[in-house]
């Protein structure tokens, strides 16, 4: 069957500044491998006619399908529309519905609309225009030569629901004759890249029809599998055992198959068992907090976060023995074991979850290295204590210290339904 490649361009001249992160070529990567097209190449250009130009050319000449975003804005640096107008021969043309649509935007919230927004209302001739039921940039899609383009806006929160309400039904309707595309997600914590690579290095070879990718993360190792074929069924009999094979050789380190984070899964734990958190952080500041809030529903089982960064909040607060941080220092198992009872006894919780530790760059001893890093875990019947050691600067040495801390959490909550 023919493969159908897809181009992925991001304009903006601030993704190439200050170490922006551009995730929009993710999602979109994801989603066409889902349509049964095969991603080939992804751009980031900034905001710049000439580069653009020749970013879009070439991309255009290659691939069934160009998917732009960003540019789309009422500003002077907003080039996109311009660009593929120039190159592709079409004559911006004011559409008097986006007109009014914006106007009605700007007077549903008592504001008068500035007079470049009406820029937002042109769109190429013989286009076809994407609704933006979220902001006030519509996309379009049109037919150049042999290939479709299709521009959506850089922020993330309106490109995806105008990807699935418009551009995924269009593709869907244009390319019937698809390739079938399945895509499967390992995420595993607690071993490097390369002990991963160990464990499944005779499975990756020999597949012609079944694509097997590793990506570490400061959170742990993602091992994706890619399988293609004519139809769904065919896709089963080409992965076959494969993904069982996965799934029994990771089972160690394996927190979920899918693409959820850590703090998803263990929100869903301690929901299931209805079980209350509690937490303290020292090192990570409320980094931990941050995550599980960043799950829906989370009110269910977090219950309170205490942040004890200095001794005396971890007396005044935690009821930690000054004695104790005395004799053993502050980052110790022994404090952290007495943060996670703390905590845990003070909300009256099922667990109490602590974490003490030195991310650096300063504050660290022969004895104790930038890196190191303690926690405690109180369920009410014990308290344990576990430590670590991570590498990289303080932003990774917190998040790898609370991916810990919420594995440790998941597995116990794994081994008390046990």
């Amino acid at each position: 069957m023919r493969t159908l490649q897809a181009e992925i361009i991001a304009t903006g001249s601030e993704l190439l500044w200050d170490g922006r992160i551009e995730t929009n070529s993710v999602y979109l990567a994801d989603r066409l491998i889902e349509l049964g097209f095969e991603p080939i190449h992804k751009s980031v250009v900034g905001d710049d006619e000439r580069m653009m130009a020749e970013v879009i050319r070439q991309a255009a000449s290659r691939a069934s399908v160009v998917l732009i975003t960003g540019g789309l804005g009422p500003t002077e640096d907003d080039l996109t529309k311009k660009v593929v107008s120039q190159i592709t021969g079409r004559r911006l043309i004011l559409q008097e519905k986006l007109l009014d649509r914006l106007r009605k935007r700007f007077a549903e919230r008592r504001q008068t609309m500035p007079a470049q927004n009406a820029r937002q209302a042109l769109m190429p001739s013989r286009s076809t225009v994407i609704p933006n039921p979220v902001g006030s940039a519509p996309g379009f899609i049109l037919h150049w030569e042999t290939s479709h383009v299709i521009c959506l806006p850089g922020v993330p929160h309106e490109m995806r629901p105008m990807f699935e309400a418009t551009v995924r039904p269009f593709l869907l309707q244009r390319f019937p004759s698809r390739p079938w595309n399945e895509l499967h997600h390992f995420r595993t914590y607690g071993l490097m890249e390369s002990a991963v690579n160990e464990r499944l290095a005779d499975l990756m070879i020999g597949h012609r029809q079944v694509r097997i990718g590793m990506t570490a993360r400061a959170t742990g190792v993602d091992v994706r599998i890619q399988g293609t074929g004519k139809n769904k069924e065919d896709v089963s009999l080409i992965l076959g055992d494969l993904l069982q094979k996965v799934e029994d050789r990771l089972a160690d380190v394996l927190y979920v198959k899918g693409s959820d984070e850590m703090e998803a899964v263990v929100g869903r734990l301690l929901k299931e068992r209805r079980m209350k958190l509690a937490v303290a952080q020292s090192c990570t500041g409320g980094l931990i907090s941050h995550r599980l809030t960043n799950v829906p529903g989370s009110s269910d089982y977090l219950d309170r976060v205490e942040v004890c960064y200095s001794n005396r909040a971890k007396v005044e607060v935690l009821g930690v023995p000054p004695e104790l941080i005395e004799a053993n220092g502050a980052v110790s198992a022994p404090v952290a074991g007495a943060m996670a009872q703390g905590v845990r006894l003070r909300a009256g919780t099922d667990f109490g979850l602590s974490v003490t530790g030195i991310a650096g760059p300063g504050g660290a001893t022969p004895e104790k290295p930038v890196g190191l890093v303690f926690f405690g875990l109180d369920d009410g019947r014990e308290v344990r204590t576990a430590s670590a050691r991570f590498s990289g600067d303080r932003t990774a040495i917190k998040m790898r210290a609370s991916q810990h801390a919420l594995d440790l959490l998941r597995r116990s909550l794994l081994d008390r339904a046990a």
